[in-house]
């Protein structure tokens, strides 16, 4: 009996599958926790309830995905925002969603005391790959900081995180969720320059198909996208279990359970955005601005058609309306009278103004996008306020004038005591809340000459011109007082921060004031945080 009961279990999962579409999907890279969201679709049955049969083919050198989609061998892959490079040169492609909002690429450097700023790397030796493409958001990073491609080493990407530890190269183009994971757990310490925080903030595993492909197969489009959101909507609630299938099942790479989870958590980040909170999203506007960053970067000379670039059912959700037919009518006569009155109102413009419309010339356009442009890559995305290249540009402007005219200055380093226990214990999301209301809170007790500048995840710079150390403590007194008072972590915690303070001096550079300020930062911390060292 038990015999024929496991063959009828047997024979009906097979003929579940029977009749199941088969289509491949292209990664652009090995098995790992960056496609789990595919994998829980395919383990879980997402892809057989829509009756599809999804072949994952792991990357290998030598297969182009647009061209395997061309030829018909696959009918999905991922691929990066520079399709619409491929886009603009006329491959017929289609972005169904972006996985991750914010891509995970960042370039990793040894902890090494001479290297603590992007503009440190010139002359240096750096791995990236030779693809401009796949290293647009780093090559942006360099030329916005005035380090052009000729002021450094690059060197063949070796995809072995030892040629760092071991010294072969000064920087690695990295996933952020990779390599700073191995070094962590091997007890080596690290730093990350992120595009992301210079302005560039690209998508990064785009899915996409043809959209020969899409005409002729909506139904199959459709159901796989919905299927995949699905399977990554369930990835990201169930990590430990998600990395556990990919590490029984899926493990090419063989990596370690723990760094699977670490790398599930890393990338929830980069996949969903706190202002969309919807995996996949694609937004028109980002999409542009990625274009102009190309074109600026010599990489795009054409123009993309983002509308036709992007899958119809990508930014909305598909609510099916059931209306009477009197309420039709009403809102067809609703409509016609608004449009009417609009219309009356356009003619009326038209002639008061004497058909004289202004209009904008083509020197108003491109000056407007690349004061936009630019304002973009000194802005922290997150906070809104200065980043680190807005710092080093103003560091640099008030050392000059202080040259010139001796006038006094100081400098603020501010860190945000135990942020790491606040994203662990309430959650990033609300992590991320902390640093908005922290940045709100200290811009409302500035002066309007001081300036604040998000340099990294929870740490802050402030500048104070014409301010000596006394009245520069004044404000820090201040700034640390509001902070404890005010800022509360869910009505329930409230968050401290530790303070360096220095008045630069005559011979005072740019790296001698940084680490006179990060040394007396990290005494406030060792000394028992919520304090100000000057």
């Amino acid at each position: 009996m038990k015999i024929l009961f496991t063959l009828l279990l047997s024979f009906s999962l097979l003929y579940s599958y029977v009749g199941n579409k088969i289509i491949s999907l292209q990664l652009n890279w090995k098995n790992q926790f960056q496609f789990a969201g595919y994998i829980m679709a395919k383990e879980l049955g997402y892809y057989n309830d829509v009756k599809l049969d999804v072949r994952l083919i792991e990357f290998s050198r030598g297969r182009d995905a647009i061209e395997l989609l061309k030829s018909g061998d696959i009918e999905f892959a991922i691929g990066r925002p520079s399709l619409m490079i491929d886009k603009s040169k006329g491959e017929d492609l289609v972005a169904l969603g972006a996985i991750f909002q914010h891509s995970p690429m960042v370039l990793l450097t040894r902890d090494s005391v001479d290297i603590n700023d992007i503009t440190d790397l010139k002359n240096r030796k750096v791995m990236i790959t030779n693809d401009a493409k796949i290293s647009a958001s780093l090559i942006a990073m360099f030329i916005s900081n005035n380090i052009q491609l000729k002021d450094i080493k690059i060197q063949e990407h070796s995809f072995n995180i030892q040629d760092l530890i071991d010294k072969k190269t000064d920087a690695m183009a990295s996933y952020i969720s990779n390599e700073p994971i191995v070094l962590k757990n091997r007890g080596i310490n690290y730093k990350i320059f992120n595009p992301r925080d210079y302005g560039f903030d690209f998508y990064e595993d785009i899915l996409f198909t043809s959209s020969l492909y899409l005409e002729n197969n909506p139904q199959i489009v459709k159901d796989f996208y919905e299927a995949t959101i699905k399977g990554w909507k369930y990835a990201f609630d169930n990590i430990r279990k998600s990395a556990t299938v990919i590490y029984e099942k899926y493990n090419t790479q063989k990596k370690s359970l723990k760094s699977l989870i670490e790398e599930g958590y890393s990338l929830k980040e980069y996949a969903i955005d706190n202002d969309i909170n919807k995996i996949g999203h694609l937004d028109k506007r980002r999409l542009e601005k990625i274009c102009d960053v190309y074109k600026i970067i010599g990489l795009l000379d054409s123009e993309v058609d983002i509308d036709s670039f992007v899958y119809k059912n990508n930014n909305y959700d598909v609510i099916e309306l059931e209306l009477s037919n009197n309420q039709i009518y009403l809102y067809i006569f609703y409509f016609l009278i608004i449009f009417g009155l609009l219309t009356l109102l356009i003619i009326y413009y038209i002639i008061r103004k004497r058909w004289l419309i202004p209009t904008a010339t083509l020197d108003d356009v491109i000056e407007t996008k690349t004061n936009q442009l630019k304002e973009e890559s000194i802005t922290d995305s997150l906070t809104e306020v200065k980043n680190r290249k807005a710092y080093n540009e103003k560091i640099k402007e008030l050392l000059n004038t202080k040259k010139r005219h001796s006038t006094p200055f100081c400098l603020v380093s501010i860190d945000i005591d135990d942020f790491k226990k606040i994203n662990d214990e309430f959650g990033h999301d609300i992590g991320d809340e902390v640093l908005i209301k922290f940045c709100r809170l200290v811009e409302m007790h500035l002066r309007a000459n001081d300036t604040i500048f998000r340099v990294g995840g929870e740490e802050f710079m402030i500048l104070l011109p014409n301010t000596d150390i006394e009245n520069g403590h004044k404000v820090c007194k201040k700034l640390l007082l509001c902070t404890q008072e005010s800022l509360l972590v869910e009505e329930k915690k409230n968050v401290t921060v530790s303070v360096g303070l220095v008045e630069v001096k005559e011979d005072d550079t740019e790296e001698s004031i940084y680490k006179r300020v990060d040394i007396l930062l990290y005494k406030s911390k060792r000394n028992g945080k919520n304090q100000i060292s000057f």
